[in-house]
């Protein structure tokens, strides 16, 4: 056994009989993600994860019960000796992050992560970008830093003053948050960035900039040199073997699609075709080119011609679950049927494009500390009188045609899994039923403004547009 082998196991070996808030903390020393339940002669007995720490917080275990009493006691294992490739591909396959290495008689030699077994030369492929798609000078606005954000597809920019020196950070989320307190997008981006974001020096390995992220839990890393120079930019997503989000969704495709008929006579509206394939495929497609790889649809009418057009979901990239609803049972009672779920779940329209990405809500809610995230997007009305504003019988101002400005309800959420406990058995309830149940009991209810494409394709005048959206390259 190496001096580097040794060194992980003593952070990350952990015996069943020690208390779950002592494990937490070797947890977060660690920063593995997991640590490895061993007994007193190094033979495996579990492995303790996040998830399973999380689990049991939410059941209200005593925390001053042996950690080895909520640990997976048959985890995936393999044994020596292993290429690190045979071990990538074994972690791929079932979906984990952790992989505990046995010799012939069980016990423990070595723990490996995903992160830790890309190739050098493919990370530093994947982690290095053209620095003049994600640097901004500090003049440009808000308006700009938006534009620059989507073509750039990082989620963040970099703010240099001359010289390419470092003067910020502006993330999807600062800008999201200026949109919310109504900042002018034609004021400064500088006004909206972190003046002091975290950073590296360049002659940080790629296993120490992931450490770092994970450590302070952020997802953009500039690279500084002792002149305060950017000379590189780092992704999270790049730093890791799968970016894969440890998300699944549910998309609600039971509805009638009335205000469509005749259309949706003999088509359910998730399956009428925009472009040269169904609208439900199309959010399929994004959610797997987001990470999701399992996806729940709930059904209701017409149902079969779901199920005959996507099966299993496996020549569609993804896992698919069927939620049949026997009766209406609303944009939220239908999570019912779900099997429970143990992490945040998103959970959209079947009848909505769009190009919002999920993997910056994802990162946004749990940043947030939300119970359930609503994707909301800035709608405008034009009102065609002039408005007279009153105090009782005095008349207190004028305003000619003004246009109104409100957040409405995108129809795309993400949920924490004990939120479910408040939907109802077999009873219609909505979206907004739960909401406001939240909202009653002081519980954390989060916006996420959405800037990117979005359509919902409800009336006929909203299909029409979704077939030009395709036609001119809007939606992919």
């Amino acid at each position: 056994m190496t001096s580097d082998i040794k060194a992980i196991l003593e952070q990350v070996v952990i015996s069943p009989d020690v208390p779950i808030a002592e494990a937490i903390a070797q947890l977060d020393r660690a920063g593995t993600g997991s640590l490895v339940v061993c007994s007193a002669d190094k033979k495996l007995y579990g492995l303790l994860t996040d998830g399973d720490v999380r689990r049991a917080l939410l059941k209200a275990v005593d925390m001053g019960a042996p950690c080895g009493d909520i640990a997976n006691r048959k985890p995936v294992i393999t044994f020596v000796p292993l290429l690190p490739i045979e071990a990538l591909r074994l972690m791929n396959h079932h979906d984990i992050n952790h992989l505990p290495v046995l010799d012939a008689e069980g016990r423990v030699v070595d723990f490996l992560l995903r992160r830790d077994l890309v190739a050098e030369d493919e990370l530093a492929a994947r982690a290095r970008r053209r620095l003049d798609s994600v640097v901004i000078p500090c003049s440009a606005s808000i308006a700009e830093a938006i534009a620059q954000l989507d073509r750039a597809g990082t989620g963040a920019l970099v703010l240099c003053s001359e010289g390419d020196r470092l003067h910020g950070l502006l993330t999807d989320g600062d800008i999201r948050r200026a949109v919310l307190r109504g900042i002018s997008l034609d004021a400064p981006c500088q006004d909206v960035a972190s003046r002091r974001p975290v950073t590296v020096e360049p002659s940080f390995s790629a296993a120490q900039a992931l450490h770092l992220m994970n450590q302070h839990d952020i997802n953009h890393l500039p690279v500084v040199d002792d002149t305060g120079r950017v000379v590189d930019f780092l992704l999270r997503r790049d730093l890791i073997a799968d970016d894969q989000l440890n998300l699944s969704a549910v998309v609600m495709a039971g509805g009638y699609g009335k205000r469509l008929l005749p259309l949706t006579e003999q088509v359910p509206k998730p399956m009428l075709p925009v472009g040269d394939r169904p609208l439900l495929e199309r959010t399929i497609d994004q959610l797997r080119r987001s990470g999701i790889r399992e996806v729940n649809l709930t059904t209701h009418y017409l149902p079969d011609s779901i199920v005959e057009h996507f099966g299993d979901g496996d020549s569609f990239g993804v896992k698919l679950n069927y939620l049949k609803e026997d009766h209406p049972l609303g944009t939220a009672g239908g999570l019912k049927l779900m099997k429970k779920a143990s992490d945040p779940f998103l959970v959209m329209n079947g009848d909505i494009l769009t190009g919002v990405p999920f993997q910056e809500m994802f990162a946004y809610h749990r940043k947030n500390g939300a119970e359930i995230t609503v994707g909301v997007r800035k709608y405008e009305v034009q009102v065609p009188f002039g408005v007279v504003e009153c105090d009782d019988v005095r008349i207190t101002g004028l305003k000619e045609k003004p246009s109104l400005t409100f957040f409405i309800n995108a129809g795309i959420y993400l949920l924490e899994p004990s939120v479910c406990d408040l939907i109802p058995e077999g009873e219609r309830f909505d979206m907004t039923d739960l909401i406001q149940k939240l909202l009653d009991e002081g519980r954390s209810v989060v916006s996420f403004p959405i800037m990117e494409y979005w359509l919902d394709v409800g009336r006929h005048e909203d299909y029409q547009k979704a077939q030009e959206d395709v036609r001119s390259g809007k939606i992919q």
